[in-house]
């Protein structure tokens, strides 16, 4: 009876595309909702387009997808005045350390006037240490950031051919028994929009009943993904080709960078677009309220806590 009634709702479900980057366990509710059918029972077929952040966010400003999971390049764009909103943050604590493996720099005053690699500029390691040196003070122009891409950085670290770099859980666990140095623990000491939904202003604004639908399946995908590791996993693995202990790896990291519900506070939304708004050089930076609406996230998870629990 299931099985007929699945493949009924796939025949009446309105297809939309989404974009990923990626998709291993950062994006386990997106998979979750389409591996445990929760996006079917909004009536809804998610087509996949693997594509990059800035790629997919010119698609989406031209109307071929419906929904960009790079939120942070659509957040970008939104600055520059694209008709975008970020609509749902899933992720807000970057996962990165920045660490050196120079045994004379131990904290971020050693480290002014040295090299910190990044994989580009304005890459959300980039803007990750940005708003660290802003935390506490600290000119950015008093670093060296050099761009060094992301299959040369690791080793660039290792070589001690820069001082620094953010460097993510799964390049930590293969530095082994060199001795390094951790001046800033990223996850602990600043929030921004790490991974979520980015939508254009205008299906927003015409139809914001499919924009909750999606809402809906994701918030349902992401509650079983943080309760039930081992069936997550599992559905992760058949869309990444990371071994079961990577999976590990990145299941345990992602479920600490999420945010409660969906949604930062105000204050980390006004630091990030300042912030994003230097880096890209935009003159002024326009209110958080033009780019950012959480309104229908906030009201899909008020409906499913009064009436929905996740199970296996």
């Amino acid at each position: 009876m299931f099985v007929a009634a699945l493949c009924s709702t796939r025949l009446f479900a309105e297809d939309i595309t989404v974009s990923y980057a990626s998709l291993g366990a950062a994006y386990m509710d997106h998979v979750v909702a389409i591996e445990k059918g929760y996006a079917l029972e909004e009536g809804l077929n998610i087509k996949i387009l693997r594509s990059g952040g800035g790629s997919a966010t010119q698609t989406l400003l031209s109307g071929q997808i419906h929904f960009s999971s790079s939120a942070g390049s659509a957040l970008s764009a939104a600055l520059r005045g694209g008709p975008v909103k970020i609509i749902y943050t899933n992720q807000s604590r970057p996962t990165y350390k920045l660490l050196s493996n120079k045994p004379e720099i131990k904290t971020l005053q050693d480290l002014i006037g040295k090299t910190i690699a990044i994989n580009t500029f304005g890459d959300t390691g980039h803007l990750a240490t940005l708003l660290l040196l802003k935390k506490y003070r600290m000119d950015p122009k008093s670093f060296l950031f050099i761009a060094v891409r992301s299959e040369a950085r690791f080793p660039a670290f290792l070589s001690g051919a820069v001082d620094a770099a953010p460097l993510s859980p799964r390049d930590i666990a293969q530095i082994g028994q060199m001795r390094v140095n951790t001046i800033a623990d990223l996850s602990k000491e600043i929030q921004l929009v790490w991974n979520g939904v980015a939508v254009s202003n205008r299906l927003l604004g015409d139809n914001p009943a499919l924009v909750e639908r999606f809402l809906r399946a994701l918030v349902k995908g992401r509650e079983f993904a943080r309760r039930y590791k081992e069936p997550t996993i599992a559905m992760v693995s058949k869309y990444t080709p990371f071994s079961p202990e990577a999976l590990l790896v990145d299941y345990e990291t992602a479920l600490t960078s999420m945010t409660d519900e969906g949604t930062v506070s105000d204050d980390v939304l006004k630091e990030e677009v300042l912030t994003r708004a230097e880096l890209i050089k935009v003159p002024s930076a326009p209110d958080p309220a033009k780019l950012y609406d959480y309104s229908v996230i906030k009201k899909v998870y008020v409906e499913l806590k009064k009436s929905w629990k996740p199970k296996l």
